[in-house]
C-alpha cells in the first residue's frame, strides 16, 4: 500500500490530539471541582455568546469579501459568499482542508476566480489579520498595563517579536522566490503559484486606503470577540482587564490559522490554560473557557451549515474532502 507524507502527518496530529486530551482529562480528574465551572454558564449567557459568534462570522465574511475583491478583482455577492464561507467551515469540521478546497472550487465554478487568486486572498487575509490583531494588542497593553508579563517576559516584547516575524517572513519569502529557479516541471509550477501568491499579498500593502478599511473592520472583529471572552469570564464570576482579553483574542486568531491538530483540538485548550495560569486566573479557567467557546462555536456552525444545505453537500463530499493527494491540487495552496 502506498504511503504519503500526508498519512504520517495525519497520524502525528491525531496522536497529539490524544495526548492533549489525555492531559486535560487527567488535569480535571485531579482538580474535579474546577470542572464544575461549566455549570455556572446560564442559558442567557449561552445565547449571547452564540449571537456574538454569528456576528463574528458576518464580520469575518465582510472582511474576507473585501480582500477577495482586492486580490481577484471580482465582487462576490455578500449573501452567496456568506453561504460559501459557512459551508466551508461546516466541511472543515470533517477535514481541516475541506473548507478551503470547497471555497476555492465554488469561486472557480461560479465566479471564475482562479485557485491561485483565492489562495492569495486567503493568505493575505491571514497575514494582515494576524498583524492587525498583534498591533491592537500591543497598543492596549502599552496603554493599560505595560508591565504585563508572560512567563517572566514582558508581554509587549513577546507580542512585538511575534509581529516582526509575521510581518517580515512573507516579504523575505517573496524575495527568495524571486531569486530561486527550478528545472523540475512540478517544482517550477509550484514555484510559480507561490510566487504569485506572495507577490499579490505584498503588493496590496501599498494601498493605504484599503489597509485603513481593513484595520477599522479588524477593530470591529476585535470588539466582537473579546466580548465573548468577557461573557465567559463574567459567567465564572471573574473579573478580567482589557489587556488579558486582548491576549486571549490573539491566541484564538493565531490558533485559527496555525493548525497543529484538527481544529487545534486540545492544543488550543492547553494554550488558553497556560496563558490563564500565567495571568493568575488559573489553568482550569482558561481550559474551561476554550471548551465553552469551542462547543458553542461548533454548534453555531452546525446549525448554520445545516440551514444552508450542508447535509446535502456531504453526499458529494468526495469533491471536497482531502484524499491524501491534495498537495497536487492548486486549490490547496491556501493552506
Amino acid at each position: 500500500m502506498p504511503t504519503h507524507p500526508h498519512r504520517y502527518r495525519k497520524i502525528l496530529r491525531w496522536a497529539l490530539v490524544f495526548a492533549c486530551t489525555a492531559y486535560i482529562i487527567r488535569f480535571f480528574i485531579k482538580n474535579i471541582d474546577d470542572f464544575k465551572l461549566l455549570g455556572k454558564l446560564q442559558p442567557g449567557t449561552i445565547l449571547a455568546i452564540a449571537a456574538l459568534a454569528v456576528m463574528g462570522h458576518v464580520i469575518f465574511c465582510f472582511r474576507f469579501q473585501m480582500v477577495l475583491k482586492k486580490c481577484s478583482g471580482t465582487s462576490v455577492p455578500f449573501f452567496h459568499w456568506f453561504k460559501i464561507m459557512i459551508l466551508g467551515r461546516f466541511l472543515t469540521l470533517l477535514a481541516p482542508q475541506a473548507g478551503n478546497i470547497y471555497r476555492s472550487i465554488s469561486l472557480k465554478k461560479h465566479y471564475h476566480i482562479p485557485h491561485t487568486r483565492y489562495a492569495s486572498s486567503f493568505f493575505y487575509f491571514v497575514w494582515m489579520d494576524a498583524c492587525v490583531n498583534l498591533i491592537l494588542t500591543i497598543l492596549i497593553v502599552l496603554i493599560v498595563q505595560p508591565q504585563l508579563s508572560i512567563g517572566g517576559i514582558g508581554a509587549v516584547y513577546l507580542l512585538a517579536g511575534t509581529f516582526v516575524v509575521i510581518l517580515v517572513a512573507p516579504i523575505l519569502t517573496k524575495v527568495v522566490l524571486r531569486l530561486v529557479k527550478f528545472r523540475n516541471e512540478r517544482l517550477s509550477w509550484l514555484h510559480g503559484r507561490l510566487s504569485e501568491m506572495f507577490s499579490v499579498s505584498v503588493i496590496n500593502l501599498h494601498d493605504g486606503v484599503f489597509m485603513l478599511k481593513f484595520l477599522l473592520m479588524g477593530m470591529v472583529a476585535f470588539v466582537d470577540t473579546i466580548a465573548i471572552f468577557f461573557l465567559c469570564f463574567r459567567a465564572m464570576d471573574m473579573s478580567i482587564n482589557l489587556p488579558a482579553l486582548a491576549l486571549f483574542y490573539v491566541v484564538l486568531r493565531l490558533s485559527t490559522f496555525i493548525i497543529i491538530t484538527p481544529d487545534n483540538l486540545g492544543v488550543r485548550e492547553i494554550a488558553y490554560g497556560i496563558i490563564s495560569e500565567q495571568m493568575k486566573f488559573g489553568m482550569a479557567q482558561g481550559i474551561v473557557i476554550s471548551i465553552i467557546i469551542r462547543i458553542i462555536g461548533t454548534t453555531v456552525i452546525i446549525i448554520l451549515g445545516t440551514i444552508f444545505g450542508g447535509i446535502g453537500l456531504l453526499r458529494n463530499r468526495e469533491e471536497y474532502l482531502p484524499t491524501g493527494n491534495e498537495n497536487d491540487s492548486p486549490a490547496t495552496l491556501q493552506k
